[in-house]
């Protein structure tokens, strides 16, 4: 009786091993605010666009997203311009961030956007995926892209 006590014990401290490890070891990724060159998006869209990115993040095995971290007092040209300055990355890296998600949207009709997305990692700056989308600038049709979008980006890092 208490040798099996005992494997089961051992059995279940086997399965939580990994388990706990997966959450501890989670990559981190900052999510930035979404980039609008044309300044033609309304806000609501890019904060959605912003969340349903840090929800595909998040939901994906061994990630973590992070969107609750404001760039604009770092960079106010962070919106228009897309670049990563050494100011944002040092911010970035004491805020524990390996990564950092930069997103941008891009009308291309009334009906249609290309959304794009590239992971560059805090440690030196270099840009370790990158994808884009193209689909209807409809909320419904927004969330999977966003999806199919981290599912890209996270199988690369």
């Amino acid at each position: 009786m208490k040798t099996r006590i005992i494997l089961l014990i051992a059995f279940f401290a086997f399965l939580a091993t990994p388990i706990s490890a997966q959450f501890y070891n989670a990559k981190k990724v900052a999510i930035t605010e979404v980039i609008d060159t044309t300044g033609e998006v309304a806000n609501g869209t890019k904060t959605f666009i912003r969340s349903a990115l840090t929800d595909a993040i998040t939901n994906s095995e061994g990630y973590v997203g992070y969107d609750k971290i404001s760039f604009l007092s770092l960079e106010m040209d962070f919106d228009k311009t897309g670049n990563v300055s050494v100011a944002t990355l040092t911010y970035v890296q004491k805020q524990e961030m390996e990564y950092i998600l930069i997103s941008e949207v891009t009308p291309l009709s009334k009906k249609s956007v290309l959304l794009s997305a590239r992971i560059v990692k805090t440690s030196d700056g270099k840009i370790v995926a990158s994808s884009s989308v193209k689909t209807t600038a409809d909320i419904d049709y927004l969330r999977s892209a966003c999806n199919k979008l981290a599912y890209d980006l996270v199988g690369a890092i």
